[in-house]
């Protein structure tokens, strides 16, 4: 496996949690509709035939999902007009590492060595994983597009030059979890992960003549006399798509509202303020949908990262991290190294949702920046120790008083946990744990409270494999289309694996933009 131009495989693991808690922390970008603290979103507006502006598409979000669309449908000969509620283009997609999951491409052949993964391998995989949760000609359409997502992508001057793996989940057939995460480099700008993502989006929509509204929160769709979209009210404009109007402004991040109503899981996150996602993702799209109708698919699912106690084995170059995890009675409960969202969701099935992630002086020597993972923590832990989040100790017992859990548990896991490292280095509790494979017995010892640093709620609008919206009857809304996490259906209750997001930004999208071109003039 080669390095990627300017940029070590130790470095990413690091380098990604960075890029994505400063860019959230500061709010740099959006994704293209946010709500009032009254929701500011009401029932459709009619057609009056009266607009302030014209163009054959409009795109509501400037995310991944909302480039790639206005990409498409300017490629395809239509004048496209992207509305965002945040000043610059971005979304969560800019925040992120920007990878790509597909199967079978050249990429991975060249990089892994594996010649016989398919894309219906990989649709099997998202299936499996999602418990029956799905949209399955979705996942089966998404997947079979994503070779193409990367040669769209490569188009833009993207290069992709390292395929690694996602992590277990217990009850899914191992040889479905294969090599596919494609990770671009670093661009002759320097620009590496989902910021070179967007610029290359950005520059060929820039190139296709696309027009941008910023700073403009679309709050109702416009619907005419026939049931059909004509355009969004964003501001206090009128905004008319006389082809068609595309949602893409993410999922419902940042709306506890909806949390409360759809997922415990978010309202965890945002609650304990650990919400990486960009402000403005407030489920907006979502509402506006509904409110013409729209049928719902998905919903209640998130996608979390944790700290990386346990081991990181999806993560290329990144060291493994010695450390187990316990619940509030310092007994074991789980696969360190299985899939992070599926470790944290068996987290959140713990009593009050709380977990500790242990480990002792041989971690604690990789840097805070390896331990916390996306949320690092300071190089010594010194900051953290002071402010309580970490705790040190000379002794398991003395670690177990700190935290509030059963000395005589935390013991005896510990004591499994090193017989087992000593003996037969496997986990003879967990079978499946991989990596990390190493004794806790090197003083002083330190536990931190193992929380959802979240990327977002899962679940959405229900399209079809055109990307249409669907009504609650099943039929199709008029010139509505939608694409990227505004979407459901296409995920399970957790994120399968790094990379599924983005792919699905790059497919719908441009599905949606390229159908949208393709209809007809509203009368």
């Amino acid at each position: 496996m080669e390095k990627s131009k300017g940029m070590s495989r130790r470095s990413f693991v690091a380098g990604a949690g960075i890029v994505a808690m400063g860019a959230a922390a500061i709010g740099l970008t959006g994704c293209g509709s946010k709500a009032s603290s009254d929701t500011g979103y009401s029932l459709a507006a009619a057609d009056d035939g009266k607009w302030d502006s014209t163009s054959d598409v409009i795109v509501v979000g400037g995310g991944g999902a909302g480039l790639a669309a206005a990409l498409e449908a300017a490629q395809s000969g239509a004048s496209v007009t992207i509305i965002e509620a945040a000043a610059a283009v971005g979304g969560n997609t800019a925040n992120s590492s920007g990878v790509i999951q597909a199967a079978g491409t050249d990429l991975q052949k060249k990089y892994t060595g594996i010649t016989d993964d398919t894309p219906d391998k990989h649709a099997q995989y998202y299936i499996d994983t999602a418990e029956g949760s799905l949209d399955e000609d979705l996942v089966k359409y998404v997947c079979g597009q994503a070779p193409s997502a990367i040669e769209f992508m490569e188009g833009l001057g993207v290069t992709y030059e390292v395929v690694y793996g996602n992590g277990t989940v217990p009850y899914v057939d191992a040889t479905l979890v294969l090599p596919r995460i494609h990770l671009a480099g670093t661009s002759d700008e320097g620009l590496q992960y989902g910021a070179w993502h967007i610029a290359a989006l950005k520059a060929a929509t820039d190139s296709a003549g696309v027009q941008y509204v910023f700073d403009t929160e679309a709050t109702q769709l416009v619907q005419n006399s026939d049931g059909v979209i004509t355009g969004v009210v964003a501001g206090d404009k009128r905004y008319k798509g006389s082809k068609g109007v595309i949602l893409a402004t993410c999922s419902y991040d940042r709306n506890m509202e909806m949390a409360k109503t759809f997922s415990q899981h978010m309202q965890w996150a945002l609650e304990d303020k650990k919400a990486i996602t960009v402000l403005t993702n407030t489920g907006g799209g979502i509402q506006m949908g509904m409110s013409v109708g729209a049928d719902l698919a998905g919903m209640g699912g998130f996608i979390g990262l944790s700290n990386n106690i346990g081991g990181t084995p999806t993560l290329p170059g990144v060291p493994e991290v010695p450390g187990i995890i316990v619940n509030k009675y310092g007994r074991r409960f789980v696969s360190e190294s299985d899939h992070y969202a599926w470790v944290l969701r068996q987290i959140f099935g713990q009593e009050e949702h709380i977990a500790w992630g242990v480990f002792d002086a041989t971690a604690a020597a990789l840097g805070g920046a390896v331990v916390g993972g996306v949320s690092p923590f300071s190089s010594d832990f010194s900051s953290e120790i002071a402010n309580g989040s970490v705790s040190r100790a000379d002794t398991i017992g003395e670690l177990a008083g700190l935290i509030g859990v059963s000395s005589n548990n935390l013991q005896e896991a510990i004591d499994t946990w090193n017989t087992d490292m000593t003996t037969t280095k496997t986990d003879s509790q967990f079978p499946t744990r991989s990596c990390g494979l190493s004794a806790i017995d090197t003083p002083p010892y330190y536990a931190t409270r193992m929380y959802d640093s979240n990327l977002g709620a899962l679940g959405g609008l229900k399209v079809d494999t055109d990307a249409h919206v669907i009504d609650v009857q099943g039929n199709v809304i008029s010139h509505l289309y939608a694409a990227g996490q505004v979407v459901g259906g296409f995920m399970g209750s957790f994120y399968p694996g790094t990379g599924t997001g983005v792919l699905s930004t790059v497919v719908l999208g441009r599905t949606a933009g390229k159908n949208a071109a393709a209809e007809t003039v509203a009368s």
